[in-house]
């Protein structure tokens, strides 16, 4: 443990006085993220630790950094949509590749004929949810939302971008997204607004009978254990 004060009217550290490139660390999305030039200045007073310790960190933007982040992402993601929509989204996935934040897989479920279009305003609840999120992509109940294969699978067989991708522009989203930025697109208005997008991957419920996936026998284990 380390035990400082912060000093009344003392300066502020440039993050990067050691090296001075401008960068301060990997952050999540997968980029080094921008010195702070307003980083408080630590005295330390003293530094205690246990006999033999062992130090654990994380630093990003690895495994253990996204899987984390994505954690409190879909619980508070499952939290609002449940109370909503009870019953219609199965599970959440924040996927890795968007550090835990950019985006989530939500696989939902349609019953009946009035649970379509359900499916889309779980998205605008999965928004609501955690604003910091760019994008929702939607599966059924039969795509393993953890299987990156599967999801892309239900991409390119289940998917028509110009029926089934939803825009919504101009929307705050996260300041680290190097895309979110008036020099990427002058329609960008200020750092962290982006385009959230919907991307509906399920099936219409009137065709789901011509959807289903081809099925696989069942083994017998008998059969070769026997003798």
């Amino acid at each position: 443990m380390i035990e400082g004060e912060i000093l009344p009217g003392s300066n502020h550290v440039i993050e990067d006085q050691n090296t001075h490139t401008g960068y301060a660390m990997p952050e999540f999305p997968g980029y080094n993220g921008p010195a702070s030039h307003e980083c408080w200045l630590l005295k330390v007073k003293a530094v205690t630790h246990r006999n033999h310790p062992i130090m654990q960190t994380c630093i990003g933007p690895s495994e253990e950094h996204v899987n984390m982040a994505g954690i409190p992402t879909e619980a508070s993601i499952l939290g609002m949509i449940d109370k909503a929509l009870p019953g219609k989204v199965l599970n959440c996935y924040s996927h890795r590749a968007g550090g835990g934040k950019y985006m989530v897989i939500l696989q939902c479920k349609k019953t009946v004929h009035t649970d379509e279009g359900k499916q889309r305003q779980a998205a605008l609840l999965a928004f609501s949810a955690f604003p910091e999120l760019k994008h929702v992509i939607l599966v059924d109940e039969d795509v393993d939302i953890f299987d990156t294969n599967d999801v892309l699978w239900a991409m390119n067989t289940r998917f028509q971008g110009d029926r089934d991708i939803v825009t919504i522009p101009g929307v705050r989203c996260h300041p680290l997204d190097p895309s979110s930025n008036p020099a990427y697109d002058p329609s960008i208005m200020d750092i962290g607004i982006s385009t959230k997008t919907i991307f509906d991957c399920t099936v219409p419920f009137p065709l789901k009978d011509h959807f289903k996936r081809a099925p696989f026998l069942d083994v017998d284990p008998e059969k070769w254990l026997q003798g």
